[in-house]
């Protein structure tokens, strides 16, 4: 028996097909719930951007953002091109994907580079938040 008689000898046999097809199977659904996951991911994302005005929705937008860079290998290269080009943009973004992100320290940067970018005279706002600040921690 030559080598080619045996190759498609083997190629017939029922469990080699039933292999085949349950990789083909595995491969179909892994892209058709990546498609799913990004499709959800874009829907949190704007979700999140029209909830803007209602504070605590940011998690939306992070959460979109984490489902489409973890299965668009072209949103991560974008994500990254933006990151080169604009670090100091996306930087909070990128602290907020982190595993355990310091939400509540990033939300109080974000905050205060807000504050310096819309009102530049830092005399107004600060002093504010310094006799706030003050208050609350002489009543605690």
């Amino acid at each position: 028996m030559s080598s080619t008689s045996r190759a498609s000898a083997h190629e017939h046999h029922p469990k080699s097909a039933w292999r085949l097809f349950k990789r083909m199977a595995k491969r179909f659904t892994r892209k058709v719930l990546g498609w799913i996951l990004i499709a959800l991911g874009f829907l949190l994302i704007g979700a999140g951007l029209v909830l803007v005005i209602v504070p605590g929705h940011y998690f939306l937008v992070v959460l979109g953002l984490i489902l489409v860079l973890r299965n668009a290998f072209w949103a991560r290269r974008q994500f990254i091109h933006l990151k080169r080009r604009h670090p100091n943009w996306i930087m909070p973004i990128r602290k907020l994907l982190r595993r355990n992100p310091p939400v509540a320290s990033i939300f109080w940067q974000q905050v205060l580079k807000a504050e310096r970018f819309l009102l530049r005279s830092k005399v107004v706002l600060g002093s504010w938040r310094r006799r706030t600040f003050r208050r609350t921690r002489a009543a605690a």
